[in-house]
């Protein structure tokens, strides 16, 4: 095969701002990779050092050239930026290794994993690479940085120049509109999610530091009154309110759709005992001050319509 090499940048987010994704603003596709000759230094190539495996360094631009092998696997970091260069020709061969008569082909298959940790894995899960949701964002944003340049423009030269844009001509552009309200919405549900993550570790470290007193059993009106503001509370936003923590605690007791345990949790602070243990949140039956453990925990089945009762008492159990 002619072509097709692997290229990667180690200037990494420094080149990015320079060209943009896909050289969006340079305007090269290909970031300013050029396909170096095969001799490397002393051979009219300067700047660049052939390695092992007949791989290109340029000290210039900071490419990396990987030629294509068989089967061959590259591992690099994911902010780098990288591409497949474009492939001139492939030889189909027959079963004695020799080229048969077919003619040249131009494609190859690429696998490609990308690979994020936890710290930034739910947030890439909204539009993971190459996805249909990724490349609409990114037909997004691109179409929003293009209308920002036409607006820049047009008020530059009714200005005389001077740059930048204000709130009027944002409003002018469905593009940004779309692109600002799609930005608030989003922000808006992470800040929801990490309320309701709050929440549930707030509920669960109460539960526990009320097991390790070894008091009775909390009730879902204490923990509504504790962890809740007023429901007729006036300062907009504000949340959770009592209605909101009744509904989180019901959810929390219900099993999950995709075959999950909600219930269980790690006891990461030792508030009820050595550290790292997993505890459980059950409903328990209280009666003449002694508590049992209820079987009313739905079982897996449909869910009530009807919220988790206030008078429901809770406690946690250890796992074995």
């Amino acid at each position: 095969m002619r072509g097709g090499e692997f290229c990667v940048n180690l200037r990494g987010l420094d080149h990015y701002a320079e060209h943009g994704y896909k050289g969006i603003l340079s305007g090269d596709p290909h970031g300013g990779w050029k396909r170096p000759s095969n001799g490397g230094d002393g051979d009219g190539d300067c700047g660049n050092r052939l390695l092992g495996g007949g791989v290109h360094v340029s000290d210039v631009d900071r490419w990396v050239t990987v030629p294509y092998r068989f089967n061959r696997g590259i591992v690099h970091d994911g902010d780098l930026p990288h591409l497949s260069a474009p492939v001139e020709s492939i030889l189909a061969t027959n079963g004695g290794g020799g080229c048969d008569d077919s003619p040249p082909m131009i494609s190859r298959v690429i696998i490609g994993f990308n690979v994020f940790g936890h710290d930034v894995g739910a947030i890439v899960s909204t539009a993971p690479e190459h996805s249909r949701s990724f490349r609409r964002r990114v037909t997004l944003y691109r179409s929003a940085i293009n209308a920002c340049r036409a607006r820049v423009g047009e008020a530059d030269e009714v200005r005389g120049g001077g740059g930048g844009m204000d709130l009027s001509q944002v409003r002018k552009s469905r593009v940004l509109t779309k692109l600002l309200v799609l930005a608030k919405r989003e922000r808006v549900k992470d800040e929801l999610r990490l309320a309701q993550e709050r929440l549930s570790c707030g509920i669960r470290r109460r539960l526990l530091s009320n097991h390790a007193r070894d008091l009775p059993p909390l009730r879902v009106a204490d923990i509504i009154e504790e962890f809740g503001s007023p429901n007729d509370d006036s300062e907009d936003g504000m949340w959770p309110r009592s209605v909101d923590v009744h509904v989180h605690v019901h959810h929390m007791l219900l099993p999950a759709k995709d075959g999950r345990d909600d219930l269980s949790f790690l006891d990461e602070d030792g508030l009820a005992g050595p550290s790292g243990e997993t505890f459980r949140i059950i409903q328990v039956a209280v009666d003449s001050g002694h508590a049992a453990v209820s079987n009313s925990t739905n079982d897996g089945k449909s869910p009530s319509r009807s919220l988790i009762s206030p008078s429901t008492c809770l406690d946690v159990s250890k796992c074995k």
